[in-house]
C-alpha cells in the first residue's frame, strides 16, 4: 500500500466545500481507490490536505473513477480554485501484503478483511489478498445492495462476539454455522456475484471455539485439504472454504 498527500485549494464557500470534499472522499472509499479508516485531513480557511492510504501506486488515478467519483469530482470541482494536487509520500507497510489484483484469481472468495471493514471483502482464491472494487468487474444495484446488507449485518455480529460479554455465544454461533441466517444470506451473495464476475466464489465460513466438522456442513461431504493448502477445507460442491480453529493440530 502507498501514501499520497492530496491538497485542495478552495474558494470562498468553505462550508460547501467541505461537504463536497466529504462526498469525494466517501466516493473515492466506495470504490476503495482510497482507505477510508486512515484517511487524515489538515489545513486552514483555503486549504485543505488530506493524507490518503491506497492500494497500489495509481489507486487515485481517474481512469478507475467509478460514474459516483466522477460525479462528486464534478462537483468539488466547482468549488476549487485549481485542480487537486498530488504528492507522493511513500509506502503504508501495515496492510502491504492485504491486496491483490485478482487477475490470476480463478475463483475467489467472500471473506470480511479483519481490520478494515470498508474495504472490498471479495479476495482472490489462491492468495486470500482482498481485490479492491475498482479492479472488479462493476456490480448491479441489486447486487451491490445485498452484499452491503450481508456486510452490515456479518460487522454487527463480528463486534459483538470481539467484544464478549452477554452476546458473544449467540453471535459465534451466527458466525460458525452454515445453517444460520447470516451465513445462508452470505452464500446467497456468492450466488449473486459470481453471475456478475464471472467466476466462482465461495463463502468463508469462520469458527473461533471448538473444530470445524470433519464433513462439509452444508451437503456433508469431505472437505479437508491437505496439509500445506491455502484453506484447510474446502467444498467445491457448496463452494465454502474454512481455516482450523485453535483447537485443531
Amino acid at each position: 500500500m502507498f501514501v499520497y498527500d492530496l491538497f485542495f485549494y478552495a474558494k470562498d464557500d468553505a462550508e460547501k466545500f467541505d461537504l463536497a470534499l466529504s462526498d469525494y472522499f466517501c466516493a473515492l472509499s466506495g470504490n476503495n481507490q482510497i482507505i477510508m479508516e486512515t484517511l487524515n485531513i489538515s489545513g486552514n480557511e483555503t486549504e485543505r490536505v488530506a493524507r490518503v492510504t491506497v492500494p497500489y501506486e495509481d489507486s487515485p488515478d481517474e481512469k478507475y473513477d467509478s460514474p459516483y467519483t466522477k460525479r462528486a469530482l464534478e462537483r468539488l470541482s466547482a468549488y476549487l480554485k485549481k485542480p487537486i494536487e498530488r504528492r507522493f509520500v511513500g509506502e503504508d507497510f501495515t496492510y502491504r501484503d492485504d491486496f491483490s489484483t485478482g487477475t490470476a484469481s480463478d475463483f475467489y472468495v467472500l471473506r470480511i478483511h479483519l481490520h478494515l471493514k470498508d474495504i472490498s471483502p471479495i479476495c482472490c482464491g489462491h492468495t486470500a489478498e482482498h481485490i479492491p472494487y475498482y479492479l472488479l468487474p462493476a456490480l448491479s444495484e441489486e447486487t451491490a445492495e445485498a452484499l452491503r446488507s450481508w456486510e452490515v449485518n456479518y460487522a454487527a455480529y463480528d463486534q459483538l462476539f470481539y467484544a464478549t460479554g452477554i452476546g458473544e455465544i449467540s453471535a459465534h454461533k451466527m458466525l460458525s454455522r452454515m445453517s444460520s441466517e447470516l451465513n445462508r444470506d452470505g452464500l446467497s451473495v456468492c450466488r449473486m456475484l459470481e453471475k456478475e464476475l464471472q467466476k466462482p466464489v465461495y463463502y468463508y465460513l469462520y469458527r473461533y471455539y471448538g473444530k470445524q466438522p470433519s464433513k462439509c456442513p452444508v451437503c456433508k461431504g469431505d472437505w479437508k485439504q491437505p496439509d500445506g493448502s491455502l484453506f484447510d477445507y474446502k467444498c467445491d460442491h457448496c463452494k465454502i472454504v474454512a481455516h482450523k480453529t485453535s483447537n485443531e493440530s
